[in-house]
């Protein structure tokens, strides 16, 4: 709890980033994703954590690799993707990823699955935005079940050319093939050196709070 308080504490200080920037648009980017969540209630463990790199070449979606663990790597999930822009206009964006994944870990059971990942962002008026990222979970061996999740579904109020709030819904059939209901509100600041996002969540059994950051970075 303390260190990701402390980071988004630093956020705070790190100079905004201006509009023409945020609007800029290079044929080429790299992607950096960093989350981790802190349960609230003691012993104020860290539920997950991801590490994710992404390029794009154009409309192309390219590598894509990335990291997820649970239980300090004792559960731990890699992955590689690929995908396209499929659609970019005034007020809305469609993105469109497939990944590959795969269970290791001493606490897991060898999972491979694919997931069929979309993006989609809408921009309702000049304040009011959402974005939604639900998937399937397509089994590749006898480990892995069907299933589905809500990454994110949330509705976001810009109220300052810098600062993001808003509230959102994720979810998804776990292991006990019950359906979980993980309720957000989170509050963004956009800055120079990338977008820090934080949120506080519901989750089984009490609530976590989670630190995510995202860079992009423009390729000459």
């Amino acid at each position: 709890m303390r260190s990701i308080s402390l980071v988004f504490g630093l956020a705070l200080l790190l100079p905004p980033i201006s509009p023409a920037q945020a609007a800029a648009q290079l044929p080429g980017t790299d992607v950096f994703i960093l989350r981790s969540a802190e349960q609230l209630q003691s012993p104020h463990i860290v539920t997950y954590r991801v590490f994710e790199w992404t390029q794009t070449r154009g409309r192309w979606i390219f590598p894509d690799v990335g990291y997820y663990d649970t239980g300090y790597g004792r559960d731990q999930i890699w992955f590689t993707g690929a995908g396209l822009d499929m659609l970019h206009a005034r007020r809305f964006d469609w993105s469109q990823e497939i990944y590959f994944s795969q269970e290791a870990g001493p606490e897991s059971t060898n999972k491979r699955a694919l997931w069929v990942w979309p993006v989609l962002d809408t921009r309702i008026g000049t304040r009011l935005s959402s974005q939604i990222a639900a998937y399937p979970v397509i089994p590749l061996d006898a480990a892995q079940r069907w299933g589905a999740d809500v990454d994110r579904a949330k509705l976001e109020w810009s109220f300052h050319a810098h600062w993001l709030v808003g509230a959102g819904y994720s979810g998804g059939i776990c292991s006990t093939r019950t359906w979980q209901s993980n309720p957000f509100a989170t509050v963004t600041r956009k800055t120079h050196a990338g977008n820090f996002e934080l949120w506080l969540q519901r989750i089984d059994g009490g609530a976590q709070v989670q630190l995510r950051y995202v860079l992009v970075k423009n390729r000459e």
